[in-house]
């Protein structure tokens, strides 16, 4: 395999010829992406387009966000965009950074497909799991992760901090940018009752249930609940940064900064938060657990 950062995700060996030399798994190569098979891959397959949100059924990628590249180090060589869809998040990273490589790691191959269309050689497209990370032990500068951890499990957003940590370099810096729990479950819902007089939620709510495994937001955890969980797993918090209900709006920053209590906000106002971890310096290994999706 010319790509030399990549390795078996199952037993950690060298690809040659997009095969394990150890234990013989294949990986696939199809529409200018690379195929990792595991049981959950086949479990998203068609994932997005079920959706039926225009932003995952269109044929063409969506346009870059011009938001998530400064959450990304800028000495950044190696960088994982987990749960990355069509890669519009860091899309313009990789343009910016021509010498750096960053990898759009997805359980969806529908959604990947359009990656490719960038035209951006330095972003690359893999589809495989969160929990099966084909990357070698310290080797990854930085790991980001938009609107994906709200929809796993417990013990899968486990292994994806142990993964992460496996392969992030010391001092390596994680990213993880998910939903506030109460305005996603509760807040959304009622203003959009309110605003059009019935229920309409975010499109996942409506079309997917707990019961289809790691498809809807069943796993929504307050800012302060993910900081405890992240540090459970090893790593460092270096800053919580909050999108606020009406943030940007001069009376709601004096409501903020003034009158409500910090705690208040950040559990009842969150629309969605953004933490930033690093992996400690001298962290031990965890070369050899390698969780099977």
């Amino acid at each position: 395999m010319e790509d030399k950062n990549l390795i078996c995700p199952l037993c950690h060996a060298e690809f040659q010829n997009y095969q394990c030399v150890a234990c013989g798994y294949e990986v696939l190569e199809e529409k200018g992406v690379l195929v990792f098979p595991s049981r959950l891959v086949r479990v998203f397959s068609g994932y997005s387009t079920k959706t039926g949100l225009e932003a995952y059924t269109r044929p063409e990628p969506n346009p870059p966000s011009d938001y998530y590249p400064r959450y990304i180090p800028e000495a950044a060589r190696v960088v994982l965009d987990v749960g990355g869809g069509d890669g519009w998040a860091l899309a313009g990273f990789a343009q910016s950074h021509p010498s750096s490589t960053v990898y759009v790691v997805d359980a969806d191959f529908d959604n990947l497909v359009r990656v490719p269309k960038r035209g951006l050689c330095n972003l690359r497209a893999l589809n495989c799991t969160a929990t099966m990370l084909p990357f070698r032990d310290e080797s990854v500068d930085a790991v980001f992760t938009l609107f994906m951890v709200e929809h796993m499990y417990d013990y899968q957003y486990s292994d994806f901090l142990f993964e992460a940590r496996r392969v992030l370099k010391p001092g390596g810096k994680l990213i993880v940018a998910t939903d506030g729990d109460v305005y996603d479950k509760w807040l959304h819902p009622i203003l959009r009752l309110l605003i059009e007089r019935r229920f309409r939620t975010s499109g996942f709510l409506e079309k997917w249930y707990a019961m289809t495994e790691s498809t809807n937001h069943h796993n929504l955890k307050s800012p302060y609940q993910t900081k405890r969980w992240l540090d459970q797993h090893g790593f460092f918090i270096q800053d919580i940064r909050l999108h606020l209900i009406a943030g940007r709006r001069w009376i709601a920053k004096i409501a903020y900064e003034l009158l409500l209590p910090p705690l208040f906000t950040q559990k009842f106002l969150t629309t969605m938060y953004v933490v930033i971890a690093r992996k400690p310096e001298g962290a031990y290994s965890l070369s050899g657990s390698g969780r099977h999706g």
